[in-house]
């Protein structure tokens, strides 16, 4: 290791690595369409150990409660450890039928109803035509609704034109859903599996960290990387419990009301309020949509329900949840949410803020002080400069 150091230092070396890195660049920018197929495919044929190992990195703090908790009289680490990543599979699979089982038929009901009743939402969505008409006529606006009408089925029979004749096109995107939905289920073998190998991965990496990585450097990596897993494993199970308890606020809320769908809209709404910031509008846009086809005024008592549950989540839940601040200035959110959401689609949504809390952290760990080093060395050269000059002078 030291002989492979002392090559580091070498002019040749140097050189070397100067002269073949602009090669690489060079052949890379030449093929550059070739390039790009070359990593969608390497990145579609390793998706599933990715998900994988998202997966793992995931459901690791759960892993470790339970083994510290539920099975600490258990002698052997590997009895407790095994002991805990099956109970983590459990909760997993519980959780999932339970959503499994509240999601489905609630999906079935509220499309088979959707189709049966789709001529007579048809006409009260006319009838509210005809009121808004009259309203706006007595507030002195004038309004044809034929036009209205004749616009949504010219837009109805585009739509069906449009899936008659995309039907390959529809078919590879059902097909493209499939493969998603294979990734996620191997993905998550390979996440149970990495959790279950958690201890033999992390020591061999360790070890091949401090043979690469002199043990102050290799100290200093830990604690850098202990703190962005602080960020992110504080941000995620406080969105998820977060979003937990919003779903079950709403159903409850809904059920006491004797709104429809509700398991369905529930479900939907824990799962756009992890979306930061735009989600719960989303949420609450979708649920009110498979309500006012039904029957508008159930579509307003979600409006007011989701309305109430979105402030006391705001000013009452997310304060005692997310206590102090990851770094983010509150003003900043919305950028962050913007930019992720241009780079990386929803997936770029969620992770805007933690990804930007851990490059606040990156930053006054290791550039700051590098930063601060080369101030007071161009500080300590000025004053030598200007010693030297008062000695001459």
């Amino acid at each position: 290791m030291n002989k492979f150091r002392s090559y580091l230092v070498k002019p040749w070396f140097a050189y070397t690595f100067a002269a073949c890195s602009a090669v690489l660049l060079y052949i890379v920018l030449s093929n550059l369409p070739s390039v790009g197929q070359a990593i969608r495919s390497a990145l579609a044929f390793l998706t599933p150990v990715i998900i994988g190992i998202i997966t793992a990195y995931l459901l690791s703090p759960v892993s470790d409660f339970f083994e510290k908790k539920l099975f600490k009289k258990i002698k052997k680490d590997s009895g407790r450890h095994t002991a805990g990543v099956i109970m983590t599979l459990v909760c997993f699979i519980l959780i999932l039928v339970l959503l499994l089982i509240a999601l489905i038929p609630s999906l079935v009901k509220s499309v088979s109803k959707i189709a049966s009743n789709w001529d007579s939402y048809m006409v009260t969505l006319e009838g509210l035509f005809s009121e808004a008409e009259k309203l706006a006529q007595r507030i002195g606006i004038n309004i044809n609704v034929a036009n209205l009408s004749s616009l949504i089925e010219g837009a109805l029979d585009k739509l069906v034109d449009f899936v008659k004749n995309n039907t390959n096109s529809i078919m590879k995107t059902a097909g493209s859903i499939g493969t998603g939905i294979t990734n996620a289920a191997v993905g998550l073998v390979f996440g149970f599996c990495f959790l279950g190998a958690k201890k033999t991965i992390l020591d061999f990496l360790f070890k091949v960290r401090y043979a690469f990585t002199k043990k102050e450097k290799a100290e200093s990596n830990d604690r850098i990387w202990k703190s962005c897993h602080s960020v992110f494993m504080r941000y995620f199970g406080c969105t998820l419990f977060d979003a937990l308890i919003v779903g079950i606020a709403t159903l409850i809320l809904m059920l006491i009301f004797r709104l429809p769908y509700a398991p369905l809209i529930a479900v939907i709404v824990a799962i756009t309020n992890i979306i930061p910031t735009v989600g719960p509008i989303i949420g609450g846009a979708l649920g009110a949509f498979f309500l006012v086809i039904d029957k508008p005024i159930n579509a307003l008592w979600f409006i007011i329900i989701a309305c109430v549950t979105q402030f006391f989540d705001a000013f009452l839940i997310k304060p005692k949840l997310f206590k102090g601040s990851l770094g983010i200035p509150a003003v900043w959110t919305l950028v962050l949410i913007i930019l992720g959401g241009k780079i990386g689609g929803m997936l770029g949504v969620i992770l805007a803020i933690p990804i930007a809390a851990i490059l606040v952290i990156l930053y006054g760990e290791i550039l700051l002080p590098k930063l601060e080093k080369r101030t007071e060395k161009i500080n300590r050269k000025d004053e030598d400069d200007e010693k030297e000059d008062e000695e001459l002078k």
